[in-house]
């Protein structure tokens, strides 16, 4: 509190970035009902039991937000937790191109890993309207990175060192700048970070570093692409 006994600067700023959140999970939940119910007669058994089960995660990471952070860092399959931000990115019309593989174990929040995913998502869905965008992931001794690219106009290298700044909003933007400082947050948080650069042959590349988890397993099985199977 200040000393006219307002919110003080750090207060608004958790109290914006939430808002934010609850803005973002809130949209995310009715991209993908309007899907659900429109993709009804036209999407397989397999499309409908997937967009439901994004339909309950995002729920369960809106219940979440409304509760207490959970903090504790514990091993989970990355291709698993980013999968409903995928799914409701595609809702939105965005070409996903899903490139990660299953088994891929890392540590840090579960929750948090997808929310920064989905902010990245979201920032090229807004920024690189009608591109389509990779998600891919490699793999080091301890470290697993995850890229989000698209194939926008790209970027500056004065623009990655402040776009992740809180506020920042580009020279065409009209959003409320706190997406991409919000998800580098969330990295940081759970040991793990987000940086970004020109991707080559045109566009942005995000990168999501996480450590690799040591309790989980080093199996790697191909990833099921569901875009592409629902459009066989």
């Amino acid at each position: 509190m200040n000393r006219k006994g307002g919110i003080g600067s750090k207060g608004t700023r958790e109290h914006l970035e939430r808002d934010h959140e609850l803005r973002a999970s809130l949209f995310g939940i009715e991209a993908l009902a309007v899907a659900f119910n429109e993709q009804g007669h036209c999407t397989p058994s397999g499309g409908l039991d997937q967009l439901a089960l994004a339909i309950a995660s995002e729920a369960r990471r809106l219940r979440q937000m409304l509760g207490p952070r959970e903090t504790q860092r514990t091993a989970f399959d990355l291709a698993d937790a980013i999968r409903p931000a995928i799914l409701v990115t595609r809702s939105w019309g965005v070409v996903v191109h899903d490139e990660v593989p299953t088994e891929m174990w890392v540590q840090g929040c579960r929750d948090d890993a997808a929310e920064a995913v989905f902010a990245l998502l979201d920032n090229a869905r807004v920024h690189a309207a009608h591109s389509t965008v990779d998600v891919r992931a490699t793999v080091s001794q301890a470290t697993t990175t995850l890229y989000v690219e698209d194939r926008g106009r790209g970027i500056t290298g004065v623009e990655c060192r402040s776009m992740f700044k809180r506020g920042h909003r580009g020279p065409h933007s009209s959003g409320s700048g706190l997406g991409l400082s919000i998800a580098r947050r969330l990295m940081v948080a759970q040991g793990g970070s987000l940086s970004a650069g020109p991707r080559p042959g045109g566009g942005a590349s995000f990168a999501l570093c996480f450590p690799n988890s040591p309790s989980g397993s080093s199996e790697r099985t191909p990833r099921v692409d569901l875009q592409s199977e629902a459009g066989r």
